[in-house]
């Protein structure tokens, strides 16, 4: 199995889009890239702008040529309806979906319908994924019931993704926040991933829409998981990476694990790269631009 994460928010934008191939299909999680519109009252800095179509002219490139696309919600850096990256890779796809008319908030069934209205004369076959299996030679795809896209159904439900092709496991969480619901978790570990790609908890937002108690659970449910899977490695990116201090995190996780053989680390360094935290730093982007008379 061969694992590759194309956009992250280590790798400067707000985004899960992975793609996992065996010798059976190829699957691509997740297709979609955005920005903050606004983070410390700023706008997205050129760099960023920058990043943002390089990561989609990478998603279409690789998206293109998959067997089949995963949709786990409608949230813009999860699903495009072709702002950023054209319909056109759902061609002669097989298309697995978040479902959209249950367990589901309002504005994501409002993206779901015109999504579908794009792609339903592209895709081969369109299915909703919710609990379901579906199978590719040796390759198992497992989607979990809905679970929330953090503590509550406020923000909408997510499906998690299981690839098994029978030797190794991976599990890409979507948008669970921490994980924060124990259901979350026990879909984690039921399946007993040797890879787990997790959002992590949006600590950048505590203070405002977040609390240290729900930090603390996501960091109790981490331990949880690395306790119950001793060798994992975990892939903890996305809502964590817009906090400059995301490695606090880490640690206090490991500081509360039993295990000293799973591997904690942000999507930028399993693909060998250096992190780019672009939003985490858009203040100090814009400050370095000023220095320099705007030639950055």
């Amino acid at each position: 199995m061969e694992v590759q994460l194309i956009g992250f928010d280590s790798l400067g934008v707000r985004s899960m889009a992975s793609v996992v191939y065996t010798d059976d299909v190829s699957v691509f999680i997740d297709p979609a890239v955005s920005l903050a519109p606004w983070r410390f009252s700023l706008k997205p800095h050129p760099l960023e702008v920058k990043q943002l179509k390089y990561v989609a002219s990478k998603i279409y490139e690789v998206a293109k040529d998959v067997d089949v696309i995963i949709l786990t919600h409608y949230h813009y850096d999860h699903h495009d309806p072709g702002k950023n990256i054209p319909v056109e890779i759902y061609e002669g796809k097989d298309v697995i979906i978040k479902d959209p008319r249950n367990n589901i908030n309002v504005s994501q069934r409002i993206r779901a319908s015109r999504l579908l209205k794009l792609i339903k004369d592209k895709a081969k076959s369109i299915s909703v994924g919710d609990g379901k299996e579906f199978t590719y030679g040796k390759t198992k795809l497992l989607l979990s019931k809905p679970v929330p896209h953090g503590i509550d159904s406020r923000l909408g439900y997510v499906i998690q993704v299981l690839i098994d092709d029978g030797e190794y496991k991976i599990v890409h969480t979507s948008d669970v926040e921490g994980p924060a619901t124990n259901s979350a978790v026990e879909f984690i570990i039921r399946n007993k991933p040797d890879l787990i790609i997790i959002d992590g908890p949006p600590t950048y937002l505590v203070g405002h829409h977040f609390t240290e108690d729900i930090i603390s659970r996501s960091i109790s449910n981490l331990a949880r998981i690395v306790a119950a899977l001793e060798n994992v490695t975990i892939i903890l990116d996305h809502h964590l990476l817009r906090d400059l201090n995301y490695r606090d995190f880490y640690n206090k996780v490991t500081e509360c694990s039993t295990s000293t053989k799973a591997r904690i680390m942000c999507a930028a360094e399993f693909m060998g790269l250096e992190p780019m935290l672009l939003e985490a730093r858009r203040k100090e982007l814009y400050s370095k631009n000023a220095r320099s008379g705007g030639n950055e």
